[in-house]
């Protein structure tokens, strides 16, 4: 017989496979950024004391990336998108997806018609190999 914990977990896990699939092909997820807002004012409140709105300022930012993430989205190639953006995590945030997304796309151009490491190149750690086009194929820190 299955417990309902089984069935939770189960549940769960289906939903984040979900939500994971939709960020990957379909639009982007959507984030509580309020919640996550709130709770990052309350995380720098209880270390450092602030005079500025921490809420309104991470509202505002996250309403900016969000847009630019609509712009944009259909821009980003999909490996990109299961890369960055994770919606299970704790306290998504369309900033942190922006930024990583973009610094993926920065970082394959820069690369583009580049040749990859060479022998010479070896004794630089970490040793990164990556197509013609930008992406990385492999990456050796153990050197």
């Amino acid at each position: 017989m299955i417990n309902k914990l089984e069935i939770a977990v189960s549940a769960v896990v289906i939903l984040a496979v979900a939500s994971t699939a939709l960020a990957k092909d379909g639009g982007l997820p959507k984030v509580d950024v309020e919640y996550a807002c709130h709770s990052s004012e309350r995380a720098v409140s209880a270390v450092i004391s602030v005079t500025t709105d921490i809420f309104t300022s991470c509202l505002d930012d996250e309403n900016l990336a969000r847009e630019q993430l609509d712009k944009n989205w259909a821009t980003f190639p999909a490996s990109d998108k299961a890369r960055c953006i994770h919606p299970e995590e704790y306290l998504p945030a369309y900033v942190e997806w922006l930024t990583c997304l973009e610094m993926t796309r920065d970082v394959k151009e820069m690369r583009k018609g580049r040749p990859g490491p060479t022998s010479s190149d070896i004794n630089e750690c970490p040793v990164v190999r990556f197509l013609e086009d930008g992406t990385i194929t492999s990456v050796n820190t153990a050197c």
